[in-house]
C-alpha cells in the first residue's frame, strides 16, 4: 500500500449545535502521540474565525490530504458553518467501527479508544470541571483536543489494519 498523508481532526465546539454554535478549537495529529490544537480567538465571530485560520486552509482543502474524523458528519457541519470545506478522502472512525463490528451498540470515541487501544482518556465533563468551554485554560483543552485527534489517528489505522484483514 503506498504512503498515504493522512490527517486526523477534531473540534471543540461551545455545544452540540452547528447553526447556533461555535468551533472554540481545531485539533490535528498527522503521527501517533502528537498533535497540535488552534484555539480560536474570537470564535463567535465566524468571518473573523476564518480568516485567523487562513494558514491552515490549504491543508483542509488539499485534496491529496485523507481527513480522519470520528463522527465527521458533526465536524463537517460546522466547518461548513465558517465557510471552510475540507476536500480530499474523508474518513470516519466511527463508520469503520461500525463496520468492524455492526453488533456492538455504541461506537464512541472514548469506548472505542478503549476498546481497541486500551487507552483511558477522561470525559468531556471530566475535562470541563462544570465549566464552558471557554473557561477552560488552554493548556487542558489543548491536551484534551490533541488527545482526541490522536486516538483518532489511531483508531483509523487499527480499524483500517482490521478490516483489511478479515
Amino acid at each position: 500500500m503506498n504512503k498515504q498523508k493522512v490527517l486526523a481532526i477534531d473540534l471543540e465546539t461551545t455545544n452540540l449545535d452547528p447553526f447556533t454554535d461555535y468551533i472554540v478549537s481545531i485539533a490535528m495529529s498527522c503521527e501517533k502521540g502528537k498533535g497540535f490544537n488552534i484555539v480560536l480567538p474570537f470564535y463567535k465571530n465566524k468571518a473573523k474565525a476564518k480568516e485567523f485560520l487562513q494558514p491552515i486552509l490549504p491543508i483542509l482543502e488539499d485534496e491529496t490530504i485523507t481527513k480522519v474524523f470520528h463522527n465527521a458528519k458533526f465536524d463537517l457541519k460546522f466547518f461548513y458553518q465558517y465557510g471552510i470545506e475540507i476536500k480530499g478522502e474523508i474518513i470516519d472512525t466511527m463508520i469503520l467501527d461500525y463496520l468492524f463490528d455492526p453488533n456492538r451498540k455504541t461506537h464512541g470515541l472514548k469506548e472505542i479508544s478503549e476498546l481497541h487501544l486500551h487507552y483511558h482518556q477522561i470525559s468531556f465533563d471530566e475535562m470541563r470541571k462544570g465549566r464552558d468551554i471557554t473557561e477552560v485554560p488552554k493548556e487542558e483543552l489543548t491536551k484534551y483536543a490533541c488527545e482526541d485527534a490522536d486516538l483518532t489517528l489511531q483508531l483509523y489505522h487499527f480499524l483500517t489494519q482490521q478490516l483489511n484483514h478479515n
